[in-house]
C-alpha cells in the first residue's frame, strides 16, 4: 500500500495495488473516489479530495471498509448498506 498527499491540490491518494490496466472511477456520496481496475473489477485505490480542509474542519470522511480484492460491485453494495 502507498499513501501520497498532494499539497498543491489538497488530495490524499491511497493505492492498494499497482496496476497498468485501465481504471474506472466511482465517486461515493461522501466525495471519496474509488479507483477500479477495469480488467479485474477490483478496487485498487481511493482518492480523497479536499483532505486537509476536511480534517481541519473536523468533517467526517466516510471510507468503506476494504478487504483485499474487493470488487466494485461489492463496494457499492456495502456502501449502500452502511448509509
Amino acid at each position: 500500500m502507498r499513501i501520497n498527499y498532494a499539497l498543491h491540490a489538497d488530495v490524499l491518494y491511497v493505492v492498494f495495488t499497482d496496476t497498468t490496466n485501465p481504471c474506472a472511477y466511482i465517486e461515493l456520496d461522501s466525495g471519496v473516489i474509488c479507483r477500479v481496475d477495469e480488467t479485474t473489477d477490483k478496487v485498487v485505490g481511493i482518492t480523497v479530495p479536499d483532505f486537509k480542509r476536511r480534517v481541519e474542519n473536523n468533517e467526517s470522511i466516510q471510507i468503506p471498509e476494504f478487504e483485499d480484492g474487493l470488487s466494485a460491485e461489492r463496494l457499492l453494495q456495502e456502501y449502500q448498506q452502511e448509509r
